[in-house]
């Protein structure tokens, strides 16, 4: 979602998940699926940020570990029984590494980052959603797949 859409859009339904300890959302039009993978191949000479890739219902799907990218502590280990997090924009589907799953609500607004007086995960991050006392950061589903695809220096995902 660019600033252009966050703009006009007001209310928005997003998938909510944990990454580093910290709270995430991406919205629905962008999330397919929880899965856990018991299986995934490690591929020699990938990208740091290409944990291996996994069968899918016969689609071959990378698996990506994000955290670097948003600026967040840490390799997550994936491993059997992994819970990713499956996105797809403009043909691409990835899974993304994820330590779990909050669910799907549905939000009144996306405050943008200023309002909220704190900016965070650089370009990656819409604006933030107000959920209980604390706030999530709406992810960039289509910049991040983007940011991945020309730090790889290839395709992300084979569809």
């Amino acid at each position: 979602m660019s600033a252009s859409v966050l703009e006009q859009t007001q209310a928005v339904r997003a998938c909510l998940f944990q990454l580093a300890g910290e709270s995430f959302a991406v919205e629905v039009r962008w999330a397919r699926e929880v899965v856990v993978f018991e299986d995934y191949t490690v591929v020699p000479k990938a990208p740091a940020h290409v944990v291996g890739v996994a069968n899918l219902r016969g689609s071959i799907i990378p698996i990506l570990d994000v955290r670097a990218i948003l600026g967040l502590p840490g390799y997550q280990k994936v491993g059997r029984g992994s819970t990713a997090l499956v996105i797809s924009e403009g043909g691409v589907q990835a899974a993304l590494a994820i330590e779990g799953i909050l669910g799907l609500e549905s939000f009144d607004e996306v405050v943008p980052f200023g309002e909220a007086g704190r900016k965070e995960f650089g370009e990656f991050g819409v604006g933030l959603l107000r959920r209980g006392e604390g706030l999530v950061t709406l992810l960039d589903v289509p910049k991040l797949l983007e940011a991945l695809r020309i730090g790889a220096g290839q395709t992300v995902a084979v569809r």
